[in-house]
Formats: C-alpha cells, structure tokens, sequence
C-alpha cells in the first residue's frame, strides 16, 4: 500500500509539472504594428476545400512575394488578427497578432507525393501540429525569424516602479473577446517599459469610483398608474452616489512593450474588466 500511495503521489507531481510547463510554454499573442498583416503570407484554404482546418490539415499558403518558396520543413506559425489597442486618450498603441496554431511546411517527398503543382512560385504548403483553436482562411503565417522579429524587447529602464501619474489601465481582454474577464485569462494594459513593468513582475488591479444615480421619491406620485415608471416620470430629482474604488485581484507581467503589457491573471474577486486600474505591486492606495 505504501509503495502503491507514493508512485500516485508521484505521479500526481509529475502530471502537475507537466500541466504548468504546458502552461509556460503557451504561445503569447503579439503586439504588432498595425501595417504587419498586409505584409504576411496569408492562409487560402487547405486540400479538403474545409472553412476551419485542423489538426494534421495540409494547408494551402499564399505567400507575400508571388516568386518566393519557402524550404521544406520550416516551423511556422499563425496568428489571427486581433484588437487595435489603444490608450484611453486614443493614441494606437498596435494590434494584436493571437497565436492560432504551429505546424511545418511539407517535406520534398511529401510535397511530390501529395500536392498536383509542388514548384509552384509564390505558393508553400504546411502540415498542422498543434492548435490552440481552429485555423480559418484568412489567418496570418510567420517564419519563427519573423516572429521573433516582433517579441516584446527587454525593458531598457530606470525606473523601478511606475509614476504616479501615470494612470495604467486594463485596455483589453487579450483572451477571449468578451467584455468580462476571469483568472488564468490574459489582459492588455495601457504602460510597459516606460511605466516601470517588467516581466515577471507582479501587479494589483483596482476597480475605479464610479458614480451611480438613483431616483428619490420626495412627494406623492400624482398618477392613476401608480406604476414604477411613473416615479421616474413626476419625480426628476436625482440622487448621485459614488461606489468607492477597490481592488479586484492580481496579476502577472509576461510581456512588455514601450508603451503597454500583457499581463494574466493570478487571483480575482470580480469579475476584471476594460478601464480597471494597474498599480505595480505591493503599492495598495485607493484608485
């Protein structure tokens, strides 16, 4: 029994190292200008004539020079073009590129064997290996070169911690497109290597004062009615409320750009949202 409980407990470990080593080895998307995509080989369909294409799929690639070929064998990647992140004084910050999926163009023999026109200018075919959601027509293809071309860069600062009056704010919700957001998830925030983020780092967020207004029944409601909507009607008098700001949860860094950061969410309370606040940890004010 003893010896039975301890390969369980083992084997308990090694599944959970493995499940956070796949966890750390997770394409993060990139912030990219917003010229990149009409400059990348793009996605036309696969040799099934399928919308979505999946796993083990032969992928059919437009490339961006109509006389270029790509070599057997290169790792590729794909990305779907994603939000425009802005700051909230409206100054474009880049577009995000959201990783798809990864495969490999066709080996020579495959190609020969497999595809009617395998010298074709201007035109490679890949194979998928691994997905993180299904690839459409449409969708992006980088080189790894060229993806490495767009990583975040080391942060080149002196600043330890952001300036206090620098308002650093959630901007987008990098891993779903809903305007709700929850632990695990990914978040885009306004400030990076300026305002003092580095990767690794950990921050807090906040819930902003936000002001309320409510009605207040301050004389008889003169209406045969008698109904909800009637106090609203005869009684114009609004009463302002503020609910104080809060913290919501924490995060951590995991990439920084000059001017903005993706960060994924550690602990939440509430539910993170666009125009929560960041505050570097381990500073806790009020917002």
């Amino acid at each position: 029994m003893r010896l039975k409980f301890n390969r369980a407990a083992f084997m308990a470990t090694a599944l959970i190292g493995l499940s956070s080593a796949i966890a750390q080895a997770e394409p993060l998307p990139l912030i990219v200008p917003e010229t990149t995509f009409s400059n990348l080989a793009r996605i036309t369909g696969d040799t099934l004539n399928q919308r979505l294409m999946d796993q083990h799929s032969t992928i059919r690639i437009q490339l961006n020079d109509p006389a270029a070929r790509l070599e057997p064998d290169t790792p590729l990647l794909i990305f779907r073009q994603g939000l425009r992140l802005s700051t909230p004084d409206g100054r474009v910050l880049g577009v995000l590129a959201v990783p798809v999926a990864q495969g490999r163009t066709l080996s020579q023999k495959a190609e020969a064997a497999e595809i009617a026109n395998p010298d074709q200018a201007g035109v490679a075919w890949m194979r998928l290996q691994s997905l993180q959601q299904e690839v459409m027509r449409g969708d992006s293809v980088m080189t790894r070169k060229e993806a490495q071309d767009y990583a975040p860069p080391v942060c080149q600062t002196t600043a330890t911690t952001s300036d206090s009056s620098t308002s650093l704010q959630v901007i987008a919700i990098v891993s779903q497109s809903n305007m709700l957001s929850a632990a695990g998830d990914l978040l885009a925030v306004s400030g990076g290597c300026a305002a003092g983020l580095t990767r690794g780092s950990q921050v807090t967020l906040w819930r902003p004062t936000v002001t309320t207004y409510g009605r207040k029944l301050d004389q008889p409601v003169d209406d045969t009615r008698n109904d909800s909507a009637s106090v609203f009607d005869d009684n114009p008098a609004i009463t302002r409320t503020q609910t104080p700001g809060h913290r919501v949860g924490s995060a951590t860094v995991v990439a920084t750009y000059p001017d903005t950061a993706i960060i994924r969410i550690q602990q939440i309370t509430q539910a993170a949202q666009p125009g929560d606040l960041v505050r570097p940890s381990p500073a806790k004010i009020r917002p």
